[in-house]
């Protein structure tokens, strides 16, 4: 039996959406759908080049390939200009409510620059992501990276099909934080009924996080089972610089505080941060206009802030405690 999600390639190469579609590969067996989505933030285009590092490489590997790969660019006129966002975060409209307000209001008639961007998105992923009965598994994975030095991770629910298929990424799994960041194009996806997943891979615009995106989208492949390691040609390389990234960092870890930046707060993260710093409660981490901000729990810090977009100033997790 057939058991391929085939969105129509009319619908994702029509004309306006040539720009956002990076490349397409169905395999000649059945498998699961993986979305590859990269630069809903403009200033982090480094999936975007993974994307198509992978696609590339797998030209011609249609016979071997178990399902299908899409790969999208999210905000095409914030990756222009290398901003975060125009008008608004396009990772923080993603409710259900305003994608419907999106999905019925005509294109030109939409108040944001990010608004008209989701529509021409969901107008490729809904036709994936919604239906309750999916012959295949849909994996979406959204690439991420951020302002501070060092690491990468996964954020991802705890789910158990989560859980099952991300530990093979061998990449540090985050629980919790998608509960802490509303809107976002994961937690809808999740919500769905697919599997989803944001790859943080590291610090903007450096190498090191362009080889963790396109070392995360090759175990992807692999450990969902579309495509042997053995017939990616430059896996090995990719797979050691991922491990050596990863191994000096925990495997699990769950969430336990936000730092929430507000208007005219003067927030200013204090330098040196970097991911999996250890901290503990009281620590100095950052000031604002009213000054000193401590840290209101022990454990790691994720994301610091250093840019000037953005109104989550740092995380902290903690290693999940044994039962």
């Amino acid at each position: 039996m057939e058991t391929l999600i085939k969105p129509q390639k009319s619908e994702l190469f029509a004309e306006k959406h040539s720009e956002r579609v990076i490349g397409y590969m169905q395999g000649k067996k059945p498998g699961p759908t993986i979305i590859a989505l990269a630069g809903v933030h403009g200033n982090e285009p480094t999936g975007i080049a993974a994307i198509e590092h992978v696609l590339e490489h797998l030209e011609g590997a249609e016979s071997h390939f178990c399902g299908t790969l899409i790969g999208l660019k999210g905000n095409l006129p914030a990756l222009e200009t290398g901003v975060r966002y125009i008008d608004e975060d396009m990772n923080r409209i993603w409710f259900t409510s305003i994608l419907d307000k999106v999905r019925r209001t005509p294109r030109n008639e939409l108040k944001t620059t990010e608004r008209k961007e989701t529509k021409d998105l969901l107008e490729i992923l809904d036709p994936i992501i919604l239906p309750e009965e999916k012959p295949a598994p849909v994996i979406f994975a959204d690439f991420h990276t951020f302002s501070s030095e060092n690491a990468l991770f996964v954020i991802s629910s705890s789910a158990n099909k989560n859980v099952e298929l991300l530990s093979e990424l061998e990449v540090p799994l985050i629980f919790g934080i998608e509960k802490a960041l509303h809107g976002t194009a994961l937690k809808y996806v999740q919500n769905a009924g697919n599997i989803g997943f944001a790859f943080e891979a590291g610090m903007h615009f450096s190498e090191s996080a362009e080889f963790n995106a396109t070392a995360g989208l090759y175990s992807l492949l692999v450990a969902s089972g579309c495509l042997e390691s053995k017939l990616i040609d430059d896996y090995s390389k990719y797979d050691a610089f991922l491990k050596e990234q990863t191994r000096a960092l925990p495997e699990q870890v769950e969430f336990v505080y936000k730092h929430i930046i507000e208007d005219e707060d003067e927030f200013e993260m204090r330098p040196g941060f970097k991911n999996f710093d250890c901290v503990e409660k009281g620590d100095w981490l950052a000031n604002d206009c009213h000054g000193k901000i401590e840290a209101q729990a022990n454990g790691y810090i994720l994301m610091p802030l250093y840019q000037k977009q953005g109104s989550d100033g740092f995380f902290i997790v903690k290693d999940i405690e044994e039962e």
